[in-house]
């Protein structure tokens, strides 16, 4: 996986900016639910570019440098452009193994490419200091995105469903509160298109160019004009320990609000 994302690391940021106002849409939602202090020990797990690693941490001046995790070197060249972030080329499993000690993790839209979460939980608990939270943003398996049939598939086939990854979140120990967000995009057939041949998401990685094509031409098909609009759903799911969480909210279903 992280061969696919060396091809696309130099345009990654450019390439998930569904719109104008999504990146700051996001990151209001993510302050707000991770709640960050300026002494807050931070990591960003799977973060990727850092792009969001660097605005979280512009927005709350941290005393220690945040750290932006992920086993592609590619994706983390355009990370150190930054200043005030360390880098760690690794899985999320393996960083967390470190016994490393943190406030505040972010795991955004990268659990699926968790292998055994459930001992990654476990481990987490480990590694949370007192009243320390983790901020998954996913999505539901079935999104609204305009897939190609094959493409969504692989995307659902990939997903944990959030009932299972509540489970293995309470399994460890944890507790979780789910939030549901939506985002409304509009967004031009021509772009959207460009996304899927530069394959923006993981699930894309295993498809032929020839492949994207007949899929383009698949969700051409079904729709008319020129722009392409849908609800983006996504999932919040701030884990704590269970004896740090406000009473009445451990172990919330997976339809909270």
């Amino acid at each position: 996986m992280t061969t696919a994302f060396t091809e696309v690391s130099r345009d990654y940021d450019d390439l998930w900016l569904l719109t104008r106002d999504y990146r700051g849409w996001m990151l209001k939602k993510l302050l707000n639910h991770l709640n960050m202090q300026a002494d807050s020990r931070f990591a960003d797990l799977g973060g990727g570019t850092g792009i969001f690693t660097h605005l979280l941490s512009q927005a709350v001046p941290l005393e220690s440098e945040a750290i932006c995790v992920d086993p592609s070197g590619a994706m983390l060249l355009n990370a150190e452009q930054y200043s005030g972030i360390q880098t760690r080329c690794a899985s999320a499993e393996a960083f967390i193994d470190s016994g490393v000690q943190l406030d505040r993790v972010l795991i955004k839209e990268s659990i699926h490419h968790i292998r055994n979460r459930e001992r990654f939980w476990k481990k987490m608990r480990s590694c949370l200091r007192p009243n320390g939270r983790v901020l998954v943003v996913t999505r539901p398996s079935l999104p609204e995105f305009p897939l190609f049939s094959r493409a969504m598939t692989a995307f659902s086939e990939s997903q944990p469903e959030l009932d299972i990854l509540l489970g293995e979140i309470a399994a460890s120990g944890l507790g979780a509160v789910t939030s549901r967000e939506e985002y409304r995009v509009e967004i031009p057939k021509d772009r959207w298109y460009a996304m899927l041949r530069a394959r923006f998401m993981s699930n894309l990685a295993g498809f032929t160019s020839d492949e994207i094509e007949k899929g383009i031409l698949e969700i051409d098909d079904q729709l008319d004009g020129d722009q392409i609009r849908f609800i983006d759903h996504l999932l919040f799911v701030l884990v704590e320990r269970e004896s740090d969480m406000p009473s009445g909210q451990a172990k919330a279903s997976p339809a909270a609000k």
